[in-house]
């Protein structure tokens, strides 16, 4: 008898909801309820462009620096609410790749949100901040790729609008061992 009980207000309540429970609202009261795109957003405007990158990685395991290089196209999406980064990359003897990388701002939280996926299964998700006095992003990530669940931080600093030094490192899960670590520069083509 409890379960016919249970069910019966579940079930009513389930109407309710689908019914019109929902008060009544013109379409201007609707649209002055959607959210204002963040004055944060037009920070991401330095990363917009066509990138060359050139770099560096020390993988676990492996004796020496392997070299890494690549490109992408950074572009605003979705009435400027995302930058989204499509791009190709080559590290030494493991072959090329690609990615697609998007950013947005958090007003909640007060970061910058990323999310990034590559052709090689790997995909991650992180937050970011920027430091106007040195004109760097630190961010920090936990991603999922050939080595496992990882997280990873890293930098990226303008030495001037067309020239970015960057690197990132990656650790597994409890941050014991390092997994890989890269330097580069990005330059503005």
């Amino acid at each position: 008898m409890t379960r016919r009980i249970v069910s019966v207000v579940a079930l009513a309540a389930l109407c309710a909801v689908t019914t019109g429970c929902m008060p009544k609202m013109t379409i201007e009261e609707m649209k002055a309820m959607m959210p204002q795109r963040p004055a944060e957003l037009d920070k991401l405007e330095m990363f917009m462009g066509n990138w060359a990158s050139t770099g560096e990685a020390e993988m676990a395991g492996i004796d020496r620096k392997l070299a890494t290089k690549g490109s992408s196209s950074v572009t605003w999406e979705c009435d400027r609410w995302y930058l989204a980064e499509r791009g190709e990359f080559e590290i030494e003897e493991f072959g090329k790749g690609s990615m697609l990388a998007l950013w947005t701002y958090d007003t909640k939280a007060k970061v910058y949100r990323m999310y990034w996926f590559d052709s090689h299964g790997g995909f991650g998700q992180g937050t970011a901040k920027h430091c106007e006095k040195s004109n760097t992003w630190t961010m920090k990530a936990k991603s999922k790729g050939a080595m496992g669940t990882s997280v990873g931080h890293g930098t990226a600093k303008y030495l001037d609008a067309n020239t970015m030094e960057w690197t990132w490192g990656e650790w597994d899960s409890l941050q014991l061992m390092k997994f890989m670590e890269m330097k580069g520069v990005n330059k503005k083509q």
